[in-house]
């Protein structure tokens, strides 16, 4: 059962009419930020939907200002206002956001995710559906503000660039390893929630969205492939999000960036490992998915593999292992190529 903490207040705006789509939010202490996050997600549902927008433990005007605008302008949406955010951190909220909006959506309504620091490009919801047509869910590509970016220091770019490298070549190496006709070249790594797309049957197939402070898109992203369902990364489906170092959840962008400034040596994105470790992984997956669609996902031999990858515990690197794993993971590419020219030769 989920537990959540009772709402101390709960409004809702616009006709009672089911929706096609819902955008769903989390915020905590974003008044300086939620109107032009609320509008931009307006702009993108063109009438089509509603926006359901969970504040939880703030002491700031998010909850007024939010009420303001959805009264001013007519957008049908669903608004909660939580004394305190739950155990489960964002992950928690955005659990309840989507549950809050199961009720209004229509049997074949959309669920997007998103983030109260983050402004969906207007053709957002267009590009999400259309994206759907082709997949289960959709992780969008997260942009940083552009004006916000160019007031950082130039130590966060320079120090980005071995990271940038690393995360291609990994693309790469699952591309050639484990190519994937619903997510082809160039896709992505790993999922965010501050762009996702999925309907409920996906939702209520994995458990829902995990109730974790951080990395609860991975999660979701992460069982929902295991569970054989197809997970599609987009660059057309695109958000702009803040680049502000003063995050609201642990683990996040705003941690990450202040990390590159001030850390010696800071950790890079956790979906990067060794490129051996990268290897296998890749290897692995490619092996269980044939085994899903031969046998199915709960089969003997699937938990086998399951096992396998379990005991494969992820590796943390910081920046220097970035750097000296990066010419053995170039290698490992240039070889899986090289491989692929023959059989096809």
């Amino acid at each position: 059962m989920n537990r959540w903490p009772l709402a101390r207040c709960s409004l809702a705006f616009g006709p009672d009419t089911p929706w096609a789509a819902a955008i769903t939010i989390p915020a905590r202490n974003e008044a300086a930020r939620i109107v032009p996050c609320l509008q931009a997600a307006r702009t993108a549902l063109r009438g089509c939907g509603g926006i359901v927008l969970v504040v939880n433990g703030s002491d700031d005007a998010t909850f007024s200002r939010a009420r303001d605008w959805f009264a001013a302008t007519g957008t049908a949406g669903l608004l909660l206002d939580l004394a305190e955010t739950p155990p489960g951190g964002v992950g928690a909220v955005r659990r309840q956001a989507v549950a809050a909006s199961a009720s209004r959506l229509t049997r074949q309504g959309v669920v997007l995710t998103t983030d109260a620091d983050s402004r969906v490009f207007p053709d957002w919801l267009d590009v999400n559906l259309s994206e759907l047509k082709q997949a289960d869910l959709i992780c969008g590509s997260v942009v940083p503000d552009s004006s916000e970016f160019a007031r950082l220091p130039r130590i966060i770019s320079q120090r980005g660039a071995a990271e940038g490298e690393y995360t291609a070549l990994t693309l790469a190496i699952r591309a050639l390893i484990d190519p994937l006709a619903h997510d082809p070249a160039p896709s992505g790594l790993g999922a965010s929630g501050a762009s996702l797309a999925f309907r409920m049957p996906l939702h209520a197939d994995v458990g829902g969205i995990p109730a974790l402070p951080n990395n609860e898109d991975r999660g979701f992203a992460e069982t929902a492939e295991d569970r054989g369902w197809r997970v599609r990364h987009s660059h057309g489906v695109r958000v702009s999000t803040s680049c502000r170092l003063d995050g609201r959840a642990p683990g996040g962008m705003a941690e990450a960036l202040a990390a590159r400034i001030s850390d010696p040596d800071p950790l890079v994105d956790s979906a990067l490992e060794p490129a051996a470790r990268t290897v296998l992984r890749a290897r692995l997956r490619q092996v269980r998915r044939d085994r899903v669609v031969q046998f199915g996902p709960d089969s003997p031999l699937v938990t086998r593999i399951d096992r396998r990858l379990t005991e494969l515990e992820r590796i943390r690197m910081r920046l220097s292992d970035v750097e000296r794993e990066l010419p053995l993971l170039a290698a490992a590419v240039s070889a899986a190529r090289a491989d692929m020219e023959r059989l096809t030769a």
